[in-house]
């Protein structure tokens, strides 16, 4: 199982499960990931420190 964890720049981290590295990407307005429940979750650039990608 792959989970993006998403760090906003007030520190404080929400973790999604995604299927791949693939569902998560970078548009106009910021980032997008694409969970695995089929839900969709945008930040814009400005709000996100970090996003990174661990196996658990």
């Amino acid at each position: 199982m792959l989970v993006a964890e998403v760090t906003t720049t007030d520190l404080r981290k929400t973790r999604y499960q995604v299927e791949s590295t693939d569902d998560i990407s970078k548009t106009r307005q910021g980032y997008k990931i694409d969970t695995a429940g089929g839900e969709n979750v945008s930040f814009s650039e400005e709000e996100v420190e970090s996003i990174s990608v661990v196996e658990e």
